[in-house]
């Protein structure tokens, strides 16, 4: 009967997929025709930023903070703060006046050595590792956000 048990136990460990608390670095991927990039600080926090191959389509960005989900798509969005410089829902770009200041924001996004998201009176860190390497220069043709503004 014990041996069953063992088995189980080792079973479920094997095939149950371990779901790992943040990586603290920046990665990136694709799917869909979208770039993506994305930072957690393990605690649930997390910034994820969309960029679309699709001119008529805008870059956004969506933020955990304390547990709480933010769109830079919504009203009231969420501030990025690079380095001491509050940059005000830096994501919404869906007119071209709104996303005048996307250029600069994302200069200092990609040479960030701190990095906070701020919303509601709440400020979270997040981490920055990685960062220049995973966000594109927006001079780099192969940038879908460098379109998306």
């Amino acid at each position: 009967m014990n041996k069953y048990i063992l088995l189980s136990l080792i079973l479920s460990s094997i095939i149950t997929p371990t779901a790992w608390a943040g990586t603290y670095e920046w990665t990136s991927g694709w799917g869909m025709g979208v770039s993506e990039y994305l930072v957690d600080d393990g605690n649930g926090n997390e910034l994820v930023i969309a960029c679309p191959d699709d001119d008529s389509e805008y870059v956004s960005a969506s933020a955990t903070v304390n547990g709480r989900n933010y769109s830079s798509k919504s009203e009231q969005g969420f501030d990025v703060v690079v380095d001491g410089k509050v940059f005000t829902n830096p994501f919404f770009t869906e007119c071209r006046a709104c996303g005048t200041n996307f250029p600069e924001f994302w200069e200092a996004l990609r040479n960030a050595n701190n990095l906070y998201l701020q919303t509601e009176g709440m400020t979270v860190r997040l981490p920055t590792r990685n960062i220049k390497r995973e966000l594109p220069s927006l001079d780099d043709e192969g940038n879908t956000c460098r379109s998306a503004w």
